[in-house]
């Protein structure tokens, strides 16, 4: 598709998915929360239609040719209830949608900003999202970038309490460490909030990586700078580790994860820029 006609429609998509949204978090949740059911099931029926809305997004982007994406399996060892952490590095704004239609229950930390509006608020608190601080806000927002690297994971204990009591409780979560959408060419510092909470809870985290080619809806982006290539978006998973009963260091696991996305944010790179390279016109060669 050309890319005159990728820039309209994309607006298009983001303005259908906030106002379906909005309805849906306002009408369409609310009455399915009515629905003749055990309060188990009503949750399982809520979860399974949020995750439908994201999935659906996802689908309709590359339906419109606007990014190629195919949902990846889930690997074996992939949890199938109850508690877990998805971490996974940040490339792109659509990362949480993306991470979220892979499984039915998964919710995420969220700026206060995002949790208190008007428009989507309702549809947070089904998807059972957990509010953040004004620390993950600075965190999140890109106000202040140095801030951000020199931050602390200290600085947001009560978050990380959230967090393992929602995986005590059984619930699912995606987390960012980077806490930010990465750099172009570097990920931003891992906090290490995800693995503490996985820690302490005593529940699997499942590692995955996101890689885009081209790079597209980065931090500072307008969402109407669209590569001239669609961003061809996949997900693939690392070994799961499992944390109940094991005597683990969070900075340790940390570093350790830390480096293995190092890795494989070096073979994303280098597979840009051969794609990069091939499709570079010719050099006309001077005639002799």
């Amino acid at each position: 598709m050309p890319k005159f006609l990728r820039i309209p429609l994309s607006g298009l998509a983001f303005v259908a998915f906030f106002s379906f949204g909005c309805v849906a978090g306002w009408v369409g949740l609310p009455i399915l929360a009515l629905w003749p059911g055990s309060p188990e099931e009503k949750r399982r029926r809520i979860e399974r239609i949020i995750c439908a809305i994201y999935r659906r997004f996802i689908d309709i982007l590359h339906v419109m040719r606007l990014i190629d994406y195919a949902r990846p399996e889930l690997p074996p060892d992939f949890p199938r209830g109850g508690g877990y952490v998805v971490i996974a590095n940040h490339p792109s704004l659509i990362d949480t949608l993306i991470l979220m239609g892979l499984a039915p229950g998964l919710s995420s930390v969220v700026k206060p900003s995002w949790y208190s509006s008007w428009m989507l608020r309702v549809l947070m608190r089904y998807a059972g999202h957990i509010p953040g601080t004004d620390r993950t806000a600075a965190l999140t927002d890109g106000s202040s970038d140095m801030s951000q690297e020199a931050a602390s994971d200290g600085d947001m204990p009560a978050v990380v309490d959230r967090m393992v009591a929602h995986l005590q409780a059984g619930h699912a979560l995606v987390v960012f460490p980077e806490a930010s959408r990465s750099w172009e060419r570097k990920m931003r510092r891992f906090r290490r909030g995800a693995v503490e909470a996985a820690v302490r809870a005593g529940v699997p985290i499942v590692p995955a990586f996101i890689s885009v080619n081209p790079p597209m809806l980065m931090k500072h982006q307008p969402w109407y700078e669209v590569p001239d290539r669609r961003g061809a978006f996949r997900v693939e998973f690392f070994p799961v580790i499992e944390t109940a009963g094991r005597d683990l260091d969070p900075r340790q696991l940390n570093r350790e994860l830390r480096a293995m996305y190092d890795g494989r944010f070096a073979e994303m790179l280098r597979e840009r820029d051969a794609t990069a390279l091939a499709a570079a016109p010719v050099a006309q060669l001077p005639q002799t």
